[in-house]
C-alpha cells in the first residue's frame, strides 16, 4: 500500500499535465499580440500624423487653386476679334472669381506703320447684376435661350462653385481640428468625427469641380463673348490642384476611419483603454 501511495504522489494527473501544457502554449500568443500591440500603438499616431500633415497641404493647395485664375486656359495664336473691345483676343484664363483676357489691339502710327500693342484686363464675375446689366451684357448667343435664362443658368453654376468653396474651407478647419484633438486624445469615436469631415470636404470639392465643368461647358455652348469658338481650351494648374486636394481628402478619411478600430482592454496600453471607454457627455 504504501509504494503504491508513493508511486500515485510522483505520477502527476493528465488534467494537470494539460493545463499547464495550455498555460505554456498562451504565454506566447500573449507574447506575440503585446508586441503587435505596441507596434500599433507606435505606428498608429504617426500614421495620423503624417495624414494630417497632408491634408494640411491640402488646405494650402486648394487656397492656392481658389485664388488663382488658371482653372480654364483660353488660347488663340492667329487673334480672335471682338466686337465688345475692337481688339483681338490672343489668350484668356479665369478662375471662380474673375476672368483675365489678353488681347492685341492693331493700329498705324504716324508714319503710318501698322503696329500692336498688348493689353490685358481682367472683370470679377458679376454675381448679382441688375437687370439692365443683363440686357447690356453682349456676351451671350441669342439662338437656343433666352438673355436673361442664359445669364441667370452662368450665375447660378458660379454661386454655386464659389458656395461648395466656402463650405469646403469650413469643414476643412473644423476635420482639423477634430483631427489633432484624436492626435492628443486617440478616442476613436474622435476619429470617426474626423474621417466623416474629411469625407464632407471631399464632396464638396467634388461638387465644386463638377459644377466648373458644367459652367465651361455652358459658356461654350451659349456664350462666345466669353469662350469663342474658334478657340483652343484646357484646364489648368488651380482646377489639377483642386482634384489632388480632393484624393487628398479621401485617402485621409479612409485612414481615420480605418484607425478608429476600438481595441479590446487586454490589448491596448493604459492611455487607449481609458480613452477608449464610453464617454459621457452630459453629466449631473
Amino acid at each position: 500500500m504504501d509504494q503504491t501511495l508513493q508511486k500515485a504522489k510522483r505520477t502527476p494527473s493528465k488534467k494537470s499535465g494539460s493545463k499547464r501544457s495550455k498555460r505554456g502554449r498562451s504565454m506566447p500568443q500573449r507574447e506575440k499580440l503585446s508586441y503587435r500591440s505596441q507596434a500599433a500603438t507606435w505606428l498608429e499616431p504617426r500614421i495620423l500624423l503624417i495624414t494630417t500633415g497632408v491634408t494640411l497641404l491640402g488646405v494650402f493647395f486648394q487656397i492656392i487653386a481658389i485664388s488663382t485664375e488658371s482653372w480654364l486656359i483660353l488660347n488663340a495664336p492667329g487673334g480672335i476679334y471682338r466686337n465688345a473691345s475692337g481688339k483681338f483676343l490672343t489668350e484668356a484664363y479665369t478662375g471662380l472669381w474673375r476672368l483675365c483676357r489678353v488681347e492685341i489691339e492693331k493700329k498705324s502710327n504716324a508714319d503710318g506703320k501698322l503696329i500692336e500693342e498688348t493689353h490685358e484686363s481682367c472683370e470679377r464675375h458679376n454675381l448679382f447684376p441688375t437687370p439692365e446689366e443683363v440686357r447690356e451684357n453682349t456676351n451671350y448667343d441669342n439662338h437656343h435661350l433666352d438673355f436673361d435664362v442664359k445669364n441667370m443658368i452662368k450665375i447660378d453654376y458660379t454661386r454655386t462653385a464659389i458656395a461648395f468653396t466656402i463650405i469646403a474651407l469650413v469643414i476643412m478647419l473644423i476635420g482639423h481640428a477634430f483631427a489633432f484633438y484624436a492626435l492628443r486624445r486617440p478616442r476613436y469615436i474622435i476619429k470617426r468625427l474626423a474621417a466623416l469631415l474629411h469625407f464632407m470636404t471631399a464632396a464638396c470639392l467634388l461638387v465644386l469641380n463638377e459644377v466648373f465643368v458644367k459652367t465651361v461647358e455652358h459658356e461654350k455652348k451659349n456664350m462666345p463673348g466669353r469662350i469663342p469658338i474658334e478657340a483652343e481650351t484646357h484646364y489648368g494648374y488651380s482646377f489639377v490642384l483642386s482634384w489632388i486636394v480632393f484624393v487628398f481628402f479621401v485617402i485621409a478619411g479612409l485612414i481615420f476611419l480605418f484607425m478608429s478600430h476600438k481595441k479590446k482592454p487586454e490589448y491596448a496600453d493604459g492611455n487607449e483603454a481609458m480613452e477608449d471607454e464610453p464617454m459621457e457627455i452630459f453629466r449631473r
